[in-house]
C-alpha cells in the first residue's frame, strides 16, 4: 500500500511539473506572439504615417496659378486685363470656384471691394448685362437726392403723392455722374416714358420724386418698379410735349426752394463756426504735408 501511495504521489508530482512546463511554454509563446503583433502594428503605423506625410508634402508642393488684382478695385467697377497678375497658390488651400483664366475675369464687375493679392473667384464677380439699343443718358435735377450720395452709388427713384401713396419709379440705377443737385443715369425707352409720366403726375398732384441708395448694390436684388404710368397723363404729353419740360422745371425749382429754405435755417453763428472749423482743418492738413515733405527731404 505504501508503495502504491508513493507511486501515486510521484505521478501527481510529475503531472504538476508537466503542466507547469506546458504552461510556461504557452506563456512564453503567447508573450512572443503579442510582441510580434505589437511590432507588426507599430511597423504598419509608421508605414501609414510616412505615406500620409509624403502625400501631404506632395500636396503642399503642388501649386496652381490664380489671378489677383494688382490694386484695390472698388465694388461695382469693371475689371480690366491690366488690373490683374498671376500668383501661385498651394492647391490644397484654395476654394473650388477659383477662376482659372484671366479672360474669364477681364470685363466682369467686382461684387465687393477687392483688395490687392485677393484670389479671384466666381462668387466675387458678375457680368454686366449687354447695353440695349434704346439706352440713353438722362440728367435729372428735379430728384431729391440723399445728402451722402456719391458717384457710382446705386439708387431707386421713387414718387410719393400727398395721399401717402409711394411707388418705385426707376429701379437700381447707377449714378454715372453727380454734380450739385443734378444726377445722371441711363434709361431705356420704357423708363423714359414712365419718368415723363411721373414728372407730369408730380407737377399736377404736388407729388415728390426722390432717390434712395442701396446699401450693398452688388449683393442686393433689383427692386420691381411699381409706378403705374397714367394713361391720361401720357395722352396729355402727346397733345402738349412741352408739358414735360414745364413740369420738370417746376419740380427743379421746388427742389431748389426746399434747399434754400434749409440753408436759411442755419444761423450766421453756425455758418461762422463751420467756416472756422474748415479753415482749421485745412491749416492742419497743410502743416502735416509740410512736415511730411521736410522728413522726405531730410531722408
Amino acid at each position: 500500500m505504501t508503495r502504491i501511495r508513493q507511486r501515486t504521489k510521484h505521478l501527481i508530482y510529475a503531472g504538476l511539473i508537466g503542466a507547469g512546463v506546458m504552461g510556461l511554454i504557452f506563456g512564453v509563446y503567447a508573450v512572443r506572439q503579442m510582441n510580434q503583433a505589437s511590432e507588426i502594428r507599430s511597423s504598419l503605423e509608421h508605414k501609414y504615417e510616412a505615406e500620409i506625410a509624403a502625400l501631404q508634402k506632395k500636396a503642399e508642393y503642388k501649386k496652381i496659378t490664380g489671378w489677383v488684382p494688382i490694386k484695390e478695385i472698388p465694388a461695382g467697377h469693371l475689371i480690366h486685363v491690366e488690373d490683374l497678375k498671376s500668383v501661385e497658390f498651394p492647391a490644397d488651400k484654395i476654394p473650388s470656384d477659383w477662376v482659372k483664366s484671366r479672360d474669364q475675369i477681364a470685363g466682369k464687375i467686382a461684387k465687393i471691394k477687392l483688395r490687392p493679392q485677393t484670389l479671384l473667384t466666381e462668387t466675387l464677380l458678375y457680368e454686366e448685362e449687354p447695353t440695349p439699343d434704346d439706352l440713353r443718358w438722362r440728367e435729372m435735377s428735379f430728384v431729391q437726392l440723399p445728402s451722402a450720395l456719391e458717384s457710382y452709388d446705386v439708387v431707386d427713384v421713387r414718387i410719393q403723392f400727398p395721399t401717402g401713396q409711394d411707388y418705385i419709379l426707376l429701379s437700381k440705377k447707377k449714378v454715372e455722374r453727380l454734380t450739385t443737385g443734378t444726377v445722371t443715369v441711363t434709361l431705356d425707352e420704357t423708363e423714359i416714358l414712365s419718368l415723363s409720366s411721373a414728372i407730369v403726375d408730380a407737377y399736377l398732384h404736388k407729388a415728390s420724386i426722390y432717390a434712395l441708395a442701396y446699401v450693398e448694390p452688388q449683393l442686393q436684388s433689383k427692386s420691381v418698379p411699381t409706378y403705374p404710368a397714367n394713361e391720361a397723363v401720357l395722352q396729355l404729353i402727346k397733345r402738349d410735349p412741352n408739358i414735360v419740360k414745364q413740369a420738370e422745371h417746376a419740380l427743379s425749382t421746388s427742389v431748389r426752394t426746399a434747399l434754400e429754405q434749409d440753408l436759411l435755417v442755419i444761423s450766421p453763428q453756425s455758418a461762422a463756426e463751420f467756416s472756422g472749423l474748415q479753415s482749421s482743418m485745412s491749416s492742419k492738413n497743410t502743416t502735416s504735408e509740410s512736415e511730411d515733405s521736410f522728413e522726405w527731404d531730410t531722408k
